[in-house]
C-alpha cells in the first residue's frame, strides 16, 4: 500500500498544538488549579499539597540506607563463591559486571549512609561541648 506524498496525516496526534492553544503545565501538589478545572475548589488541592512534616528526617533515611547498603553488601559476599559457576553458565564479563555493579551500588548506599550517620553524631557532639 503506497500513499501519496500529498495525503492528509491520519496520526491520532494532535499535531496542531502551540504554545498559544496549549494547556498550562501544573505540577502536582503544587496548590494551583488548571484553569480547565473549574470544578476542583482551592480548599480540595490544599488538601494534596506536600506535607514536609511527613517527609522523613535526614537521621531516619540514613539508617535505612545504611541497614540497606548493608543487606546488599552482605547479600553480594554470601554468594561470591558462587560467581566462578555462574560465570562459566552466563558468561565472564556478564556475571563480573552485574557483581561490580550490584557492589557498586550497594556501597555507595552504604557509605552515604554511614557518612551522614557519622556527620550527624559529630554535629550533636560539638553542640553538647559547646553547652558546658
Amino acid at each position: 500500500m503506497t500513499t501519496s506524498p500529498n495525503a492528509p496525516m491520519t496520526s491520532p496526534t494532535r499535531r496542531d498544538l502551540t504554545a498559544e492553544n496549549a494547556l498550562p503545565y501544573v505540577p502536582p501538589g503544587s496548590g494551583r488549579t488548571s484553569s480547565t478545572d473549574p470544578g476542583r475548589s482551592r480548599t480540595e488541592s490544599s488538601k494534596q499539597e506536600w506535607d514536609r512534616d511527613s517527609e522523613l528526617s535526614l537521621m531516619s533515611k540514613a539508617v535505612i540506607a545504611t541497614v540497606f547498603g548493608l543487606a546488599l553488601l552482605v547479600a553480594a559476599f554470601a554468594v561470591i563463591g558462587r560467581l566462578g559457576g555462574w560465570a562459566a553458565d552466563y558468561g565472564t564479563i556478564l556475571v563480573y559486571l552485574a557483581f561490580f555493579l550490584w557492589m557498586s551500588i550497594a556501597g555507595r548506599v552504604f557509605w552515604w549512609g554511614a557518612d551522614t550517620l557519622i556527620a550527624e553524631f559529630k554535629k550533636k557532639s560539638n553542640t553538647v561541648g559547646d553547652r558546658r
